[in-house]
């Protein structure tokens, strides 16, 4: 939803060249990756410890992967 939200904000920015739209995107960008880092991701991996690691090193955090992710618990 994040990503959704500042890719529509890019798109909005380049549509009616407003650069205080694409500062708001980029400013959204920012918060949104340091809240991330520093309070949800902590959090997940105290409540899932190995399995969110392991999860986190294969899924990127931005960009969406082509092809799904299987757990090794799955495969």
């Amino acid at each position: 939803m994040i990503l959704s939200l500042i890719v529509v904000l890019s798109g909005e920015a380049i549509l009616l060249a407003s650069g205080w739209i694409a500062v708001l995107a980029f400013f959204n960008w920012i918060v949104n990756s340091i809240y991330f880092r520093l309070s949800e991701e902590p959090g997940l991996e105290r409540r899932f410890g190995e399995e969110y690691r392991e999860y986190k090193s294969h899924v990127p955090r931005w960009i969406p992967r082509l092809k799904p992710w299987k757990p090794s618990s799955q495969r």
